[in-house]
């Protein structure tokens, strides 16, 4: 009897490791698969021509993007979230546009239309906001900012290191650290976080990078571009206290935070378009306002 309760043990421990390996193999596959999509460039896009580009990354990615010109100054880049790419930010596209800024929608690698074979939760997508950072400076544009959702939020926390002359961000809905993300998301299905253990190192060998430095609420101590920080106070993956905690962090002299009551993991612009609207105006005006400041300090004489 003692035997087969041995046995049995042995038989049990076996299918539990092997379902908890197939269970990490599953969720590392799930995060980085490349999201490729076909769709039609148009020709034009809210009343503007569409340029469509390839720019290649530091590390060799091409990458696809639509350029939008409506200012020889003041332009934007958009970056979708996770699952999207750049069709994802049309309505955003359309919201910059309208205020007169020239626009920039990348897919990011491994999305859309754009090479790379894995995704990695913006720490290789950085990479491609500065190369598209790089291609609006070499197109003459001089006030740059960037606005990201979700994985594109964390994609410029990452890339603040990088990016000292990005004139301002827009951080939607970003995760603060990659063991929170996962934590927060395990806790949904009420599974204990312990099984994720595996899942760490197998995504961490994949992104090139150790999981502990995940962490995009340390990269926006490097900020020094105006921020602002959206949120909906009733996000399940990310709770008010990580998002607040990214704020806090925040080394930018202009920073605003702002939660949208009732909302979850969502597009905030299509489903509280008036508030998005009245609390990125304010402060893309007061961004503006400080940039302008700054220029006239500039030219005023220095006392002898």
């Amino acid at each position: 009897m003692r035997k087969w309760l041995k046995r049995l043990g042995y038989a049990g421990l076996t299918l539990f490791l092997l379902l908890w390996t197939a269970t990490t193999v599953f969720g590392v596959y799930f995060t980085i698969r490349p999201r490729v999509d076909q769709f039609e460039d148009p020709d034009t896009f809210a009343g503007h021509p569409v340029e469509s580009v390839t720019i290649t990354t530091e590390d060799g990615i091409n990458l696809s993007a639509w350029y939008i010109k409506a200012s020889d100054d003041q332009a934007v880049i958009l970056l979708a979230g996770i699952d999207g790419n750049r069709t994802s930010c049309r309505s955003r596209g359309e919201f910059f546009l309208d205020r007169g800024y020239s626009v920039l929608l990348p897919d990011l690698r491994a999305s859309g239309r754009s090479e790379g074979r894995a995704v990695t939760i913006g720490w290789r997508e950085r990479k491609d906001l500065v190369a598209c950072f790089d291609f609006l400076k070499d197109r003459g544009h001089g006030y740059i900012g960037a606005d990201g959702i979700s994985l594109g939020a964390a994609t410029i926390c990452y890339a603040m290191p990088d990016l000292p002359d990005l004139s301002f961000a827009i951080i939607e809905s970003s995760y603060d650290t990659l063991v929170n993300a996962v934590r927060n998301r395990l806790a949904m299905f009420k599974t204990p976080h312990f099984i994720a253990y595996p899942y760490y190192v197998g995504f961490g060998v994949i992104a090139g990078v150790p999981p502990w430095r995940m962490r995009p609420v340390d990269y926006v101590a490097h900020a020094s571009a105006p921020t602002l920080v959206l949120a909906g106070d009733s996000e399940v993956e990310i709770p008010v206290h990580e998002t607040q905690s990214i704020y806090e962090r925040c080394a930018a002299p202009l920073k605003r935070l702002h939660f949208f009551k009732g909302a979850g993991h969502w597009d905030f612009l299509g489903r509280y378009t008036e508030e998005y609207t009245q609390v990125v105006d304010s402060f893309l005006n007061e961004a503006s306002t400080g940039r302008e400041a700054t220029r006239l300090t500039q030219r005023l004489p220095h006392a002898p």
